[in-house]
């Protein structure tokens, strides 16, 4: 690992050739990561294990192609947003802007974790205000609204925002990267749980468990019942990853 980082570190990003040939092949890891784990989510609870889900499906009808289509599309737009933040994050690091460390004896293993768990609360803060600011503010609520004409939501809804819903959701990553001291290999963790989260949340099957012994589990961390509420209510529930803001700010169900 240290050895392709410092690879990494070898090449000069603010090169245009450079920066369009990185640009395109991270754009690709991005997309790809972002299909593959929707097509696996999907594949193994809404095709082999479809029956032993269908009393938690939250839709009860398929979505259509035209609906898949522009979600694909606005998922392009997505990643490519998010490449561009990502090759912005990759020179400011390289320069030495960031608090982004690549050897991991700079700070103790049980550190890597605890950043994790930091990042995705700070994450969560900055989305519940973002979000209640989309829905109540006139000037950006219409760009939000591309994402809830998905009222049936599908695992291509967890990447499907107008470009300039991306671009604002997006700018946190750098800013948290600037104040939070980051291992690569957290970084890296930390961007597939929060694919992960957004497909679990928009997939339209509720996965987590329902016994007593998950209550405190299911109380706190959001899931697929949790979103799909705010998208056929949009009043309610606007957190991304836990429950405290919209318990705390009194917009919980």
């Amino acid at each position: 690992m240290n050895s392709q980082i410092q690879m990494i570190q070898g090449f000069d990003f603010t090169d245009y050739k450079t920066f369009l040939i990185s640009f395109v092949f991270i754009f690709l890891i991005v997309f790809l990561r972002y299909l593959f784990l929707s097509g696996v989510y999907y594949w193994i609870f809404l095709v082999v294990y479809r029956r032993k889900f269908r009393k938690r499906m939250l839709s009860k009808q398929d979505p259509k192609v035209g609906q898949i289509k522009r979600e694909l599309l606005l998922s392009v737009y997505s990643a490519l947003i998010f490449t561009f933040i990502g090759m912005v994050l990759l020179i400011l690091w390289q320069k030495g802007y960031t608090t982004i460390y690549s050897d991991i004896s700079e700070y103790p293993l049980w550190y890597i974790p605890v950043s994790i768990l930091l990042y995705l609360v700070l994450h969560d803060t900055y989305y519940y205000w973002l979000h209640r600011w989309m829905h109540e503010s006139r000037v950006i609520r219409g760009f939000h609204m591309e994402h809830h004409k998905s009222v049936d939501t599908t695992v291509f809804t967890s990447f499907s925002f107008h470009p300039v819903e991306s671009f604002l959701q997006a700018l946190i990553v750098p800013v948290l990267l600037f104040i939070i001291p980051m291992s690569v290999i957290a970084i890296m963790i930390t961007l597939a749980l929060m694919t992960i989260s957004a497909i679990i949340n928009h997939a339209g099957v509720e996965i987590y468990p329902s016994n007593k012994n998950s209550s405190l589990f299911r109380k706190y961390i959001i899931g697929a019942t949790h979103h799909d509420y705010h998208h056929r209510n949009s009043k309610k529930h606007f957190g991304l990853y836990f429950t405290f803001w919209d318990r705390l700010m009194k917009t919980e169900l």
